[in-house]
């Protein structure tokens, strides 16, 4: 009985169903930004697949795309910052959640990686050094990541200049 067995096809249905709740979950963009410690919006650039559900994503930022920074480490890349996030998926679900596309334009809230012990070391050693102090780390549902849209942008920046409680 270790061989995985294959869903009923309504079982399957559900689960899609499920996933797409649960990633695309309506988080509202100014408790959003007051949990997270770092905001912006950039077009994928690069997203390097490193496990299940472990996932690498460079993003390309131009200078009004960075709404808050704490102690996000951003690199001059042209015209372009250039950001690196971890995105933890822990929803094993059939398409990764978040779902980057390269190419596309995010508005990303979340985390700020810090120390060592942030992570377990099994995912550290996975991770060889490719994740530096001041990467972006998203976790679950303590993160934001929506395709922007000006509507968006604007619940942002209004974000961005009221008082978070």
């Amino acid at each position: 009985s270790g061989t995985p067995q294959a869903l009923p096809p309504g079982d399957a249905e559900l689960e899609t169903q499920s996933c797409a709740r649960a990633c695309s979950a309506d988080a509202d963009e100014h408790e959003a930004f007051c949990t997270s410690e770092f905001a912006v919006n950039g077009i994928v650039h690069d997203v390097d697949v490193l496990g299940a559900g472990l996932r690498l994503v460079t993003l390309l930022v131009d200078p009004d795309g960075l709404y808050k920074l704490s102690r996000l480490y951003i690199t001059p890349d042209g015209f372009f910052f250039r950001v690196h996030i971890l995105a933890l998926d822990s929803s094993n679900c059939h398409k990764p959640c978040p779902e980057f596309k390269p190419g596309s334009r995010y508005i990303v809230m979340g985390h700020i990686y810090h120390k060592r012990r942030q992570l377990p070391g099994a995912l550290l050693q996975v991770l060889r050094g490719r994740l530096r102090p001041g990467d972006g780390l998203l976790r679950g549902s303590s993160s934001y990541v929506k395709r922007f849209n000006r509507k968006r942008e604007w619940q942002v920046r209004d974000a961005s200049h009221a008082r978070c409680i």
